[in-house]
C-alpha cells in the first residue's frame, strides 16, 4: 500500500503534531475534493513526521526530543528567536545572505541596505549590524514577511545544511516513516522541501517515490542551494518518479520557482514541474490554516497542489 508521508515546514515548536497533521489532512481533502477526485487521505494511510520541537532545541541547544511519528514527545521547551541572539560569524553571513535576497525579490536593492559590509572578510560587530539592519529592512518592504519568521527560517535551515548533528537527528525521523517495502507519497513544505530533498537524493536504495510534492519550497534560494551543493552536487533523487514544486510568486519565503535555471539538476535529469499559484493563506506560505469565515486555505487546498497526491495515490495503491 503507498503511504502518504507530510513533512511540515519551519517555526512549528511546541504545536501539537496531531492537531497538525488533523489540518494538514483536512487542507489536502478540501483541496482533493475541488480537484475532483475522489481520494480522501486518513490518518491510517497517513506518517506526519513532527520535528518541530527537536529542531528548536537542536537550535537553541537544548537536550532534543525525538521526532515523532502521530505523537509528540515530552522534551525540552520551544526556543524562539528573542531579537537577534549570539551567532557565529558563519551562521550571520549566512543570514544577511538570504535576508538580502528576499528584499532583492520584493525589489529592493543594495541602495535600501544600511549599513553595508565593507568588506568580504568582515566578522563580529559589523556584520551583526548589517544583519540586523538588513531584517530591519525586510519588516518595512517585504509583505507578508517579518524579520522575525525569516530569521527563524534561516538559522533552522542553517542548522539543518551545516550540524551534521541535527542533519542526521531529522533526516532518521524522516527515514524512519519511509518502509522500505512500500511506496511513499511524500508531501512537504517550506523547511521540510529541503530536509526531503536531502533525506531522499541521499538514498542508495532508491525507494518508490511515485510523488515528491514541495509546495513552499526555498530549494531555490541561492545561499540554500549553494549549501547543499557544497555537499553534494544537485540530483533528481532516485526513486522519485515526479517531483512537483508549487510556489505564489508572492510567497518570499519560497522565493523561486525550482527551474533548471535556479536548480540546477545534471543532463537527462527528470525535469521538476513547476506549478504557478495562488495562496491565499495569510502571508502566501502556509501549508494548511482554516480561515476565520471557515473554509480551508494554505497550498495544500488548492486543486492544482492536491490533486497530483490524489492521482498518485490512486494510482499506486
Amino acid at each position: 500500500m503507498t503511504r502518504l508521508v507530510l513533512v511540515h515546514g519551519r517555526d512549528l515548536a511546541g504545536h501539537d503534531p496531531d492537531t497538525l497533521e488533523a489540518q494538514w489532512l483536512g487542507a489536502t481533502a478540501a483541496g482533493l475534493a475541488a480537484a475532483g477526485s475522489s481520494f480522501r487521505p486518513t490518518d491510517a494511510g497517513s506518517s506526519f513526521v513532527y520535528y518541530g520541537d527537536t529542531l528548536a532545541a537542536l537550535v537553541g541547544g537544548a537536550a532534543p526530543p525525538s521526532v515523532t511519528v502521530h505523537a509528540l514527545e515530552a522534551g525540552a521547551p520551544a526556543v524562539g528567536p528573542a531579537g537577534l541572539p549570539a551567532l557565529p560569524d558563519g551562521e550571520l553571513r549566512f543570514v544577511l545572505d538570504v535576508a538580502r535576497e528576499v528584499l532583492a525579490g520584493a525589489g529592493r536593492g543594495p541602495e535600501d541596505e544600511a549599513p553595508p559590509v565593507v568588506a568580504e572578510g568582515a566578522v563580529g560587530d559589523a556584520l551583526a549590524e548589517a544583519v540586523v539592519a538588513t531584517l530591519g529592512l525586510v519588516d518595512r518592504y517585504v509583505p507578508g514577511v517579518s524579520a522575525a519568521v525569516l530569521l527563524t527560517l534561516t538559522r533552522d535551515v542553517y542548522a539543518y545544511l551545516h550540524d551534521d548533528h541535527v542533519r542526521r537527528v531529522i533526516d532518521d525521523g524522516l527515514a524512519a516513516a519511509l518502509a522500505e517495502d512500500e511506496p511513499a507519497v511524500v508531501v512537504a513544505h517550506s523547511l521540510g522541501s529541503v530536509v526531503a530533498y536531502s533525506v531522499l537524493a541521499g538514498r542508495a536504495d532508491g525507494a518508490e517515490v511515485p510523488l515528491l510534492l514541495t509546495p513552499g519550497s526555498p530549494l531555490g534560494v541561492r545561499a540554500i542551494r549553494e549549501a547543499l551543493q557544497a555537499r553534494a552536487p544537485l540530483a533528481f533523487p532516485a526513486g522519485v518518479r515526479r517531483w512537483v514544486s508549487a510556489r505564489d510568486p508572492r510567497d518570499l519565503l519560497a522565493l523561486r520557482d525550482l527551474t533548471p535555471a535556479v536548480f540546477p539538476l545534471p543532463a537527462g535529469s527528470p525535469a521538476i514541474d513547476v506549478l504557478r499559484v495562488d495562496n491565499r493563506a495569510p502571508g502566501n506560505h502556509a501549508a494548511a490554516v482554516r480561515l476565520d469565515d471557515g473554509p480551508w486555505a494554505g497550498y495544500l487546498a488548492l486543486p492544482e497542489v492536491a490533486g497530483p497526491v490524489g492521482e498518485a495515490m490512486t494510482r499506486t495503491r
